[in-house]
């Protein structure tokens, strides 16, 4: 089964190559896809491997790819991998939507869930 990504947040890609001087046609290039492949992953819900892909050829972590507020203060900041799906956390609200849908997998997959305090 491919990998599912749940994006919370705008991809930011373009951004960063335009920041670091790089066509879409050059990192599809890197990452062994034809631009159009490239296009296509960005405007959907890319697969992981794609997005860790992206990461690796543009040196950063997965988590850059993902805009945040950058207006608002959080402490709360990062990605969190839950089964097959990739959330980008960029506060509160979206790490307690990213725990009710681990929990929700935890449920598919008959696992116990236990709250620790």
């Amino acid at each position: 089964m491919a990998d599912k990504v749940v994006i919370e947040g705008e991809l930011r890609v373009k951004e960063i190559l335009k920041e670091r001087g790089i066509k879409m046609y050059q990192l599809a290039e890197m990452i062994g896809i034809t631009p159009e492949s490239l296009t296509r992953a960005l405007m959907r819900n890319p697969q992981f491997s794609t997005l860790k892909a992206i990461a690796d050829a543009l040196g950063v972590p997965v988590r850059e790819l993902f805009s945040t507020q950058r207006d608002e203060p959080n402490i709360v900041r990062g990605t969190v991998v839950i089964g097959t799906f990739v959330y980008d956390i960029n506060g509160i609200g979206s790490l307690n939507a990213a725990l009710e849908a681990a929990k929700k997998e935890y449920e598919r997959l008959g696992i116990p869930y236990v709250e620790e305090d």
